[in-house]
């Protein structure tokens, strides 16, 4: 496309350009919470074997998030929260009953 073409008074013979006006409009509904931080932190100190499905299930928050499947991406939520809280608990449990038998023992062992 070359230089603009002016009349001989200076003005552009071009016709003018219909410009379009776009609007974004967000709609978009925020994602659930994927609990990955949680998950984790009961893979590592509490529960491997719940920690790692709440990790699977936090992954599935976010894939399904990112395709717009908001209602799978819920129901994975769910999931990655029920399955990092009873890893919590269960490891919390097993530490509780672990210093409960430590203590009983060597109560004993005197």
């Amino acid at each position: 496309m070359g230089p603009p073409a002016y009349a001989p008074n200076g003005y552009d013979m071009n016709p003018p350009v219909q410009q379009h006006a776009v609007i974004h409009v967000n709609n978009a509904v925020p994602a659930p919470p994927d609990y990955f931080a949680l998950s984790l932190i009961v893979t590592i100190f509490c529960c491997l074997p719940f920690g790692i499905v709440g990790l699977v299930k936090s992954s599935e928050v976010r894939s399904r998030a990112a395709v717009g499947d908001l209602a799978g991406a819920q129901m994975s939520s769910m999931e990655a929260k029920k399955w990092s809280y009873a890893g919590l608990f269960t490891g919390l449990g097993f530490i509780v009953a672990f210093i409960v038998t430590y203590v009983v023992l060597l109560a004993f062992a005197y």
